[in-house]
């Protein structure tokens, strides 16, 4: 059954399903939000480093794994957010994307609590599909044909744009990714779009509690996230996440379970993906890790901080 699986990520890989490739939604993106939404650029007056690693279906030989790093700061005298963004991400099996981008946003101080930010960003999508790395276990899996021999590769500009509102507890945000691809290719990834939305609710001195909700939609593809989040005395956090394919059989989509920790200027977190239902007896579950580090910046004075 995992051979005939993984027979079937190759073929989704070479443009047959090439409508199925989309940006993985990962569960702690709250964090630092830019290779998404480049408005969400610019949270804190320090220099802020995001690494995120996913690994899907570790069950599986050549499973999924994908890669993203961050950093931004804010330029107080320009009221403005600078950034880089650069994610990898590996099918698994012959083919990979990586994105890479410069980012800004622009915000504007609406009043002692509130921040509207607009955000571009601009590089290139690198993708890459290579058979000759797939190695076949049994001889009934090739195919007759279907299959492209060798090397193929493609790269080309890409753009996203996007708009965030933020107060200290509340956040809402939009978003356009690869805005100039028109369609997505097995090589090249199309347009998407995203809303969010998150409110964080004091319940005591110690206790917060946000609950968020993301959607992302690109050509037929709908994809929801409920989450919720209890933060403990801004110390450690865990929480609940469900991103089903609302189009799709609910069945098959897993549910993230989320703990982290937050120190000074350090922030630790980790993702379980439990996949339920058919699906789950051949792909495993997948695991998400996350760290950040901040660091001061002597040359700014302090802004106002969203709540993250």
């Amino acid at each position: 059954m995992k051979r005939i699986l993984a027979l079937i990520c190759l073929m989704m890989t070479i443009g047959v399903t090439a409508n199925a490739q989309q940006d993985l939604l990962l569960s702690q993106q709250f964090y630092s939000r830019i290779n998404k939404n480049p408005a969400g650029t610019g949270n804190v007056s320090d220099i802020d480093f995001f690494l995120l690693g996913h690994y899907q279906y570790i069950d599986i030989k050549d499973a999924p794994k994908s890669l993203v790093f961050n950093v931004q700061s804010f330029l107080e005298q320009y009221n403005s957010g600078v950034g880089f963004s650069m994610s990898y991400d590996n099918v698994g099996i012959a083919k990979s994307t990586t994105n890479a981008k410069v980012v800004y946003a622009y915000s504007l101080k609406l009043n002692e609590t509130g921040l509207l930010s607009f955000g571009l960003s601009a590089g290139i999508q690198y993708g890459y599909f290579n058979t000759d790395k797939y190695t076949y276990e049994d001889a009934t899996e090739i195919t007759d044909g279907d299959v492209p021999e060798g090397k193929l590769s493609k790269i080309q500009p890409d753009f996203d744009f996007g708009f965030e509102f933020a107060t200290p507890r509340f956040l809402l945000g939009g978003s356009i990714t690869h805005l100039t691809n028109n369609e997505t290719t097995s090589l090249i990834t199309g347009r998407h779009f995203y809303c969010y939305s998150r409110y964080i609710f004091k319940v005591d001195e110690i206790w917060d509690v946000a609950p968020s909700l993301v959607y992302m939609h690109k050509d037929k593809i709908d994809v929801v996230e409920l989450g919720g989040t209890a933060f403990y005395n801004r110390f450690i956090w865990g929480g609940l996440t469900y991103h089903p394919d609302v189009n799709g059989d609910f069945e098959t989509n897993p549910v993230a379970i989320t703990l982290g920790v937050e120190y000074r200027s350090m922030r630790i977190g980790y993702t379980f993906d439990w996949a339920f239902g058919k699906v789950s007896r051949l792909s495993g579950n997948s695991h998400e890790l996350m760290l950040s580090y901040s660091l001061p910046n002597k040359h700014q004075e302090p802004v106002y901080e969203k709540f993250e």
